[in-house]
């Protein structure tokens, strides 16, 4: 008999156990016996791994799968239901007690368009079936008259059981993540030992921004390793190129739609795959590991018109059975209509701003944070020491978001958000003149950042507001006019407390005393060069 045949025989005759006992002996020995031993013939199962038992409740059958070298108590199981009508394949907890809960093995295992992660099971009415059901997190429900045939049911039986060894992999790894200061450290050390010189509230300021949205722009003149800074961090936290986790995107001048890096079809009708594509099915099928893509000067064409629908779905991430998602990327298309923008993929831009490339809208400068890299140091030699830079098995878990929306962190951080939104309310009185204020998506942002830096230790309040006026509001200010001017003025005193006379240029940006120095020396420059030019903006080489 095969499995199917098996499976039918235990749920067609569990109920008349009690009244014969013949049939009693051949059920029992069916579910205990037989019944693992189809399923020990499988391919995909080892016998010197796999413990296979079949049990039976005072109502109902049920049969587990447990792996004997991992101590978990979340389990395989084929459930009866009590009624004999129905199956569920399913990964649950394998007892009543305190143990995982049920939203950590639905947030730790990917989505499959037949895997359910409901709480819609039913087994019976019986205390035992309920409490059954309550410890189920995901299930394939079959029904007695259309069962699948063997092979459904064997393919079946071996995605669920993958599922289950990615979620111990992935529900491992988060039990042993680090905090936020020692990844930083851990990655501050990687890029350190292989010949990179950053400080390390440098890499912590893109490891907070990374986190608080996986998409970063790292902009800078030529030669400050902007792209190697890109693959380091991505070598840091497990994504290689060597393993397929990381993808470098040279941007071309002609790109003009997403097609180059989303696919298009050939004069031979035939479907080419994009890289970005690629990469996001491979993070939407492994969940539990880190990819990067890494958009190369990504300004050398016009971003609004090639990333345009990426920069869309990115703004709809939601929180969808306990993962966050975003909307179809290709909605309504036959091959590609479930593929979404996963969160365990990080987009890193670097960008060169002079006469080749082109200039960034409000519409990207509201969608990221970007981080300006224009410091050198030619005499720092760490690299030269024999041990290779540091490695951790630290993945996806360490560096995902977990807020998306204000609301998902105001019960905990209500009076943080409170104080950034004041500080936001005084720099928008500003920015109001120009017409530049700032909104929601940027409030809770900021809010977010914020939030992550503090809470880790690494930053004070002023140190992470700091950066994101540096990030997130100078980046929006350019112009020629005198109201351009006289903003700049108003933001460095908001940021040092100190007015400037019409003799600017004599100013001395001292980091001692003042709230925000970074944002202030910025705003040092973009003034002088107004002077010199008679324009001015974030960028160093937009007016040479």
């Amino acid at each position: 008999m095969s499995l199917r045949d098996r499976l039918l025989y235990v749920a067609e005759h569990y109920k008349q156990m009690g009244g014969d006992v013949l049939v009693k002996h051949e059920v029992e020995n069916m579910l205990t016996r037989r019944l693992p031993i189809s399923l020990y013939r499988l391919d995909h199962i080892n016998r010197e791994e796999m413990r296979i038992s079949g049990h039976h409740a005072e109502t109902f059958p049920y049969v587990t799968l447990a792996n004997k070298n991992i101590e978990s108590d979340v389990i395989v199981a084929y459930l009866f239901s009590e009624d004999g009508q129905r199956i569920y394949l399913v990964m649950m907890k394998g007892d009543a007690g305190e143990g995982t809960d049920l939203k950590d093995i639905r947030f730790f295992t990917p989505e499959h368009a037949r895997v359910l992660k409901d709480n819609h099971i039913v087994i019976g009415t019986s205390m035992e079936a309920k409490s059954f059901e309550d410890r189920v997190a995901l299930y394939l429900p079959y029904n007695i008259a259309d069962l699948p045939n063997n092979d459904q049911l064997q393919d079946d039986l071996h995605l669920l059981l993958s599922m289950h060894e990615q979620y111990i992999k992935t529900y491992g790894m988060s039990k042993e993540m680090m905090g936020d200061k020692d990844a930083i450290v851990h990655i501050h050390e990687y890029i350190k030992k292989s010949g990179f010189t950053y400080e390390r509230q440098d890499i912590a300021n893109a490891y907070f921004a990374l986190k608080t949205k996986p998409f970063i722009v790292l902009s800078g003149m030529s030669g400050t390793g902007k792209t190697k800074l890109a693959q380091l961090l991505a070598d840091s936290i497990g994504a290689t190129i060597e393993n397929g986790r990381q993808v470098l995107i040279p941007v071309r001048p002609d790109w003009h739609d997403s097609s180059d890096l989303l696919g298009y079809i050939d004069l031979r009708g035939d479907f080419r795959r994009g890289s970005f594509l690629s990469i996001m099915q491979q993070a939407i099928q492994h969940p539990a590991y880190t990819y990067v893509a890494i958009l190369d000067e990504m300004n050398l064409a016009r971003v609004e018109h090639y990333f345009s629908d990426i920069l869309s779905v990115m703004e709809s991430r939601s929180w969808s059975k306990g993962k966050i998602k975003t909307a179809p990327l290709f909605p309504g298309h036959k091959m590609f209509r479930d593929i979404y923008l996963p969160s365990n993929l990080l987009i890193i831009g670097t960008i060169n701003m002079d006469e080749t490339t082109h200039g960034f809208s409000q519409k990207l400068l509201d969608r990221t944070n970007t981080i300006e890299l224009n410091k050198i140091q030619l005499d720092s030699f760490d690299f030269l020491d024999d041990r290779d830079p540091p490695r951790h098995s630290i993945e996806n878990v360490q560096i995902q978001s977990q807020y998306v929306h204000l609301k998902d962190a105001y019960v905990e951080h209500a009076e943080l958000i409170h104080e950034v939104t004041n500080e936001l309310i005084t720099i928008n009185e500003m920015l109001i003149e120009v017409d530049l204020q700032i909104g929601y998506r940027v409030r809770d942002e900021i809010c977010f950042y914020l939030i992550y830096a503090v809470k880790s230790g690494m930053f004070t309040f002023d140190q992470a507001f700091d950066f994101q006026v540096l990030q997130k509001v100078l980046p929006r200010i350019s112009g020629s006019d005198g109201y351009t001017f006289d903003l700049l003025k108003n933001l460095y005193y908001y940021c040092t407390n100190t007015l400037l006379d019409d003799e600017f240029e004599t100013a001395v940006v001292n980091a001692d005393g003042m709230r925000f120095p970074k944002s202030a020396r910025k705003i040092m420059e973009m003034m002088r060069r107004f002077e010199v030019y008679g324009y001015t903006s974030f960028w160093i080489n937009t007016v040479r």
